[in-house]
């Protein structure tokens, strides 16, 4: 047996020792990082397992819930915001809304017309009010239960002797009205009248929306003792683009220029301003003129219109006016015309008389009036000459017209027309 040293013997020993405590230490950290593992591993399996699920699936599910409501209700707020800025952009143009659902939790319904909530009331009789279009710039003014009287729509319902349903009845038409509480207007009607009036107020007289005018003490003299005193209202916004100067007096300032220069002119370029039109009063040669155009256009109407249908020849009358006025190239107006009361007939022939007592035929244009009973003729639009405003009657129906008399086409025009009715 070989002799072993001594170095050997006591180094062996401990070389084998490190070696194991290596291993020892080794097989410790692989045994902690599984561990680790299978824990995570434990958790994950807890959290997917279906008793652990419940709660969370709970939390999201309240989550969500109070997501939708804050989510409504900001729709609610941003729906409000947009009907607003349109409305601001197109000059009140209405905003449609869902039908039949509530605009807010507070109980008040937004109307489809409105940007501000109304009454209950007043919701459910906007819904039977029809106004004028909200660009609209002429309006008819007339003079009813002895107050000058703005029509600015139809009314299909009527409204008792009760408080409270004329309060709702006036907190609609002042939210939805197209013409503000406090509009300036400029009007124009018989006698030479033209004034500012403002909206004071808004009133319901037979089946039409009326705003109440605030009118000088002439005109609303006038309105007391005329009950069928027609106007129109321009918005004066407009009327600066409108405006114009009458040829009389354009020409009377070109002669006073011509004069004060002193500068000798020709004849035919020194020319005197025309006669001052007085309306009523004629020469009596042209009135006598007048007189003889109705007639014949009355003989006319008599002979040769005649109905189509034999019971319509019982009922059909003939009806003439002859009224003066300045009307540019004429002085007096004749109006003759044959209906019968349903106006399932009718025929007009409307002509003007110069000042030579020449026959001017004119045209009448007014859409479902075909009939017209001369009520008054005055400068409606400011233009110099006179215009007809007149009772329109139509196939069972019928109202104020105001028509302007256009030189060029040499016809009446529908201007503006209002209070109507139909049977």
């Amino acid at each position: 047996m070989p002799q072993r040293s001594l170095a050997s013997l006591v180094l062996g020993p401990l070389l084998i020792g490190v070696l194991c405590l290596a291993l020892a230490c080794v097989a410790g950290a692989r045994t902690d990082h599984l561990a680790d593992t299978l824990s995570a591993d434990s958790l994950r399996t807890a959290d997917t397992s279906p008793v652990a699920d419940t709660l969370p699936r709970m939390d999201s599910t309240r989550a969500a819930a109070a997501d939708s409501a804050a989510a409504s209700q900001l729709a609610v707020v941003v729906d409000s915001a947009t009907m607003r800025q349109d409305n601001a952009k197109q000059q009140g143009a209405s905003v449609a809304g869902p039908r039949g659902g509530s605009c807010c939790d507070s109980g008040f319904r937004l109307h489809r017309h409105g940007e501000r909530p109304l009454s209950p009331l007043a919701d459910s009789i906007a819904n039977s009010l029809v106004f004028v279009p909200r660009d609209r710039a002429w309006f008819s003014v007339a003079s009813r239960g002895r107050h000058m009287l703005l029509d600015i729509g139809r009314a299909d319902l009527s409204i008792k002797r009760d408080s409270l349903m004329r309060a709702a009845y006036v907190e609609a038409v002042s939210r939805l009205s197209p013409l503000a509480l406090g509009t300036v207007l400029r009007l124009r009607a018989p006698y030479s009248i033209d004034e500012r009036v403002k909206v004071t107020g808004f009133d319901l007289w037979n089946g039409r929306i009326v705003a109440r005018l605030s009118v000088s003490h002439l005109l609303d003299s006038l309105a007391k003792a005329e009950d069928m005193l027609p106007a129109t209202a321009m918005r004066f916004d407009t009327t600066a683009a409108t405006a114009a100067t009458p040829d009389s007096t354009r020409g009377a300032t070109a002669t006073a220029a011509t004069v004060t220069n002193g500068t000798p002119t020709s004849d035919s370029a020194a020319k005197a301003a025309p006669a001052v039109c007085v309306r009523d009063t004629l020469p009596t040669i042209l009135a006598t003129r007048a007189i003889a155009v109705r007639d014949s256009l009355v003989r006319f109407l008599t002979d040769s219109a005649k109905p189509p249908y034999e019971r319509q020849l019982g009922t059909a009358r003939v009806l003439s006016w002859w009224v003066p006025g300045c009307f540019g190239i004429g002085h007096a107006l004749v109006v003759a015309n044959k209906r019968t009361p349903e106006m399932d007939f009718a025929v007009e022939r409307i002509a003007l008389v110069d000042s030579i007592g020449n026959v001017i035929p004119v045209r009448s244009v007014d859409l479902r009036f075909h009939a017209h009973d001369p009520l008054y003729v005055f400068d409606a639009d400011g233009d110099g000459i006179d215009d007809l405003a007149a009772r329109g009657h139509g196939d069972r129906s019928g109202g104020l017209t105001i028509m302007r008399l256009d030189l060029a086409t040499r016809r009446f025009v529908r201007l503006v027309s209002g209070f109507a009715w139909e049977q």
